[in-house]
């Protein structure tokens, strides 16, 4: 029996050392993949290509290469031709800690030839998923979902793409709360996910009411978000919120609250989507 053993541990030591002393594929010398930039295009009746696409997840057949702020040049034990696939990565609920997948978009596939030390450069190219539902998808350049909110003029130095919604709040007008005008249906266990552009001076909130027998039964605040100078998009989860609800359609809302030290603010909204996966 103790022979067995020493036998047995003798031949376990040979196979990891054997094991530990195997060459990889490419030596130990990485090839390398750069992605400067990405493409979005978005289908018919899937509203504005504008995306805040700010890091990637990278796999190769099977193999996780890892997450990554972009731009990138990472490298990688792999050589010769090799599938690629790059999935968008998105902050969720605007949470910079919080990142995932965004499974609204199809993921990128490409075949690249690696060599070791030698770099390959691509560019993702992502869309929408075709299955993907928009029961709201407001630009505001023909109409505005919000009924008498103004919208800006087209030469307005503060429009992101075409029109945009504003929002003013002063003295006269301490506190303006837009809600959609018309309720929309949502398509029950799915994600659903609310996109939006912003730039404004002043913190602002945004919720869902719930329309139930033909009126609102239940309102509830997603979250506050704080002001941001140039134009940025949040991608918001409210799966969990829509489905507690006790609703047969849902509004949106945004509110906008004076703060008592200024004297006058605004805020800008375009591309607002709720997406439905």
């Amino acid at each position: 029996m103790l022979k067995t053993f020493f036998t047995f541990f003798f031949l376990l030591i040979l196979m990891l050392f054997g094991v530990s002393c195997a060459k990889s594929p490419t030596d130990g010398i990485p090839s390398y993949l750069q992605i400067d930039s990405l493409n979005f295009i978005s289908g018919p009746g899937q509203g504005s290509s504008l995306q805040f696409i700010p890091n990637v997840w990278l796999e190769s057949e099977g193999e996780n290469i890892g997450v990554f702020e972009l731009p990138i040049h990472v490298p990688a034990l792999i050589s010769g031709s090799r599938q690629v696939i790059v999935n968008a990565g998105v902050y969720v609920s605007s949470d910079f800690f919080n990142r995932e997948i965004y499974p609204a978009f199809q993921p990128y596939k490409t075949t690249a030839n690696f060599i070791p030390g030698e770099t390959v450069t691509i560019v993702p190219e992502f869309k929408y998923y075709d299955g993907c539902v928009f029961p709201i998808n407001e630009d505001f350049e023909n109409g505005n979902i919000f009924g008498s909110l103004t919208r800006t003029d087209l030469s307005d130095t503060n429009n992101l793409e075409g029109k945009a919604l504003q929002i003013t709040v002063n003295a006269a007008t301490p506190s303006v709360k837009g809600v959609t005008s018309t309720s929309v249906s949502i398509p029950p266990f799915k994600r659903v996910y609310i996109e939006m552009h912003f730039k404004g001076d002043i913190d602002f909130a945004v919720g869902v009411e719930s329309v139930k027998n033909g009126g609102v039964n239940q309102v509830v605040y997603i979250d506050r978000f704080f002001p941001n100078s140039d134009w940025y998009k949040v991608y918001y989860d409210v799966s969990d919120l829509v489905y507690s609800m006790d609703a047969d359609t849902y509004n949106l809302f945004i509110e906008v609250i004076k703060l008592s030290n200024v004297d006058e603010s605004t805020m800008y909204f375009d591309n607002i989507k709720i997406v439905v996966i």
